[in-house]
């Protein structure tokens, strides 16, 4: 008689494992199917919109939609839209959440750059909204550009006001090197230096709360946007191959270098012996920033 009630407890406490193990698959594979659906709910919401956006403007708005299954969990959908009008930048967030914890999140920024900025970039690569002096700098012998452009006004707009739509932290060396911008807003609030030698592929852009240093032999490939805080020091022999600068603080590129697209500074420019500063009016051009979670 014991051996078969040690054998009828041994065959339960199988079943209870087995039937405990099958329960949290089940569950695991219940959550994954349920946030895969908020997932393709929001993405396709956020593609739906951008494809729209040039007929219709997009704005914010909530929307209850069918409870998912299985769990007959309701679904809200969110949608939230920041515009800085200066610089003709759109960001866009999506949040899908169920009545539980789960949300999830995209975002999205487009840059169309309003008409009077392409007017104030026509005559001039280079923009200088500062006094209306032309100086020469004492300690070397190289213009210190002061000119105020063609009635040029300098964009209103705020690098702290960017950041909550930033796509990711500021990366290290090692992973612009080794990975480029990819589409991505990098935001960094500190004094920074990006070191020299770097090669850095992708298009992307990059905001600065703070002084920021782009060190010698440095080169971007692609289609960048720099938004500067305060100042922005640009070493020699730098390479921006498509490059829009905006510049709150002085900015000053070293000897031998070449920016081509389009830069506006509301200080003052110093640009050092044999560096070039020429048009690119790609550069102004819409941009996407890669679809962000």
């Amino acid at each position: 008689m014991l051996p078969l009630l040690l054998f009828l407890m041994v065959c339960s406490s199988l079943v209870l494992f087995f039937g405990r193990r099958v329960y949290q698959e089940s569950e695991a594979a219940r959550e994954y199917l349920h946030r895969k659906q908020l997932e393709t709910i929001a993405q396709s919401f956020m593609h739906s919109a951008i494809r729209q956006e040039k007929d219709t403007e997009i704005t914010n708005a909530a929307y209850y939609l069918p409870p998912l299954q299985p769990g007959n969990s309701e679904v809200q959908l969110s949608v939230s839209v920041n515009r800085v009008e200066d610089l003709g930048m759109r960001f866009l967030k999506v949040n899908v959440s169920d009545s539980g914890p789960e949300v999830f999140s995209l975002r999205q920024c487009r840059m169309v750059f309003p008409v009077s900025m392409l007017q104030q970039f026509a005559e001039s690569p280079l923009i200088v909204t500062g006094s209306a002096l032309k100086e020469k700098s004492e300690e070397k012998d190289n213009d210190t550009i002061t000119s105020k452009s063609y009635g040029a006004v300098f964009p209103q707009f705020s690098v702290e006001g960017i950041a909550v739509w930033a796509s990711t932290d500021f990366p290290s060396a090692l992973e612009l090197q080794r990975d480029g911008l990819s589409g991505w807003i990098y935001l960094c609030r500190n004094k920074s230096e990006i070191p020299k030698g770097l090669q850095v592929n992708g298009n992307g852009i990059l905001a600065f709360a703070d002084d920021v240093m782009i060190g010698d032999y440095t080169e971007f490939t692609g289609r960048i946007i720099i938004l500067a805080d305060h100042g922005l020091r640009i070493g020699n022999h730098v390479r921006l191959n498509k490059a829009l600068l905006f510049c709150r603080g002085k900015l000053t590129v070293g000897t031998d270098s070449i920016i081509n697209g389009a830069v506006m500074a509301q200080q003052d420019v110093v640009v050092e012996e044999n560096t070039v500063i020429s048009s690119d009016r790609e550069v102004l051009e819409p941009f996407n920033s890669i679809i962000s979670y």
